[in-house]
């Protein structure tokens, strides 16, 4: 008992250590937060838009893609699953006339000492009904200008893999030839392979090229871009960069525009 009664006020020590500790953690966590949160409302306000909260954050797409699926899926992304995936806060505004919503995900999974944030934020735009297609970036190189790694260069798979609508409708899933350059930058399926080819026209492949830029790791051109039941959609993981925002908003628009597409009405979201 004496021995515990000796330990005692080095205890105490520990204990307040890691008390403080984690007050800080919490108190770095909550700036993080108010920052970014007062970011997001400024750029919102530049545009005419609203920054609505979770209740209202959902993605138009969820339905066709979960938040974070990737993820989740499977008996290992179950098990490392602290909190599931939800949306946090979404952006509304309009661009040169068409409605976008850029939503926040995040989710809580377990490491190797504690539990960690993961986010994922998905930009949208409605538009008027296209086929369904998905335009993937092809990597030449990975990161930094290094040869790409097996997982990089499977990048393109997601191309080939249909979306939702697609299986849905049991509708055939095909691959797309694009006018060069565009064909050796690009993986591009569709459930209408000759309507997409009428779309790209040399001119709108020569444009998607210049807009890409040679390295897609620092480019505005997302990696997947998936076109379905009347959304036009890409997703990162990671947090909402205000910085960076609108020059991935705009090259979605400026590829719409090109493509025929007109805006249209967004859903009500609940």
């Amino acid at each position: 008992m004496e021995y515990v009664l000796d330990l005692a006020p080095l205890i105490a020590i520990i204990l307040g250590l890691l008390g403080l500790m984690f007050w800080w953690r919490w108190r770095t966590k909550r700036k993080e937060e108010r920052e970014h949160s007062d970011a997001l409302s400024t750029l919102t306000a530049t545009l005419g838009g609203k920054v609505v909260g979770r209740e209202e954050a959902r993605a138009w797409t969820a339905d066709l893609l979960p938040p974070m699926k990737s993820d989740t899926e499977g008996f290992i992304g179950w098990l490392g699953t602290v909190r599931r995936p939800r949306f946090e806060t979404a952006l509304d505004f309009r661009r040169d006339g068409w409605s976008v919503r850029v939503s926040e995900a995040s989710m809580e999974q377990a490491t190797s000492d504690s539990s960690n944030t993961f986010y994922e934020h998905r930009i949208e735009v409605a538009t008027s009904p296209l086929p369904a297609m998905k335009m993937c970036r092809r990597l030449h190189e990975g990161f930094l200008g290094r040869p790409p790694t097996p997982a990089q260069a499977e990048a393109v798979e997601p191309a080939g893999e249909p979306p939702t609508t697609a299986v849905r409708e049991q509708l055939d899933w095909l691959p797309v030839g694009l006018p060069e350059p565009a064909n050796r930058e690009f993986t591009v399926f569709s459930t209408d392979a000759a309507a997409v080819s009428r779309a790209f026209t040399p001119q709108v492949a020569e444009w998607l090229v210049a807009e890409a830029g040679p390295n897609p790791f620092q480019s505005p051109m997302p990696i997947l871009l998936t076109f379905e039941a009347g959304f036009a959609y890409t997703t990162a993981s990671q947090r909402i960069d205000p910085d960076h925002l609108l020059a991935r908003v705009d090259i979605i628009l400026g590829l719409l525009n090109r493509m025929g597409a007109t805006p249209a009405i967004p859903p009500v979201t609940t």
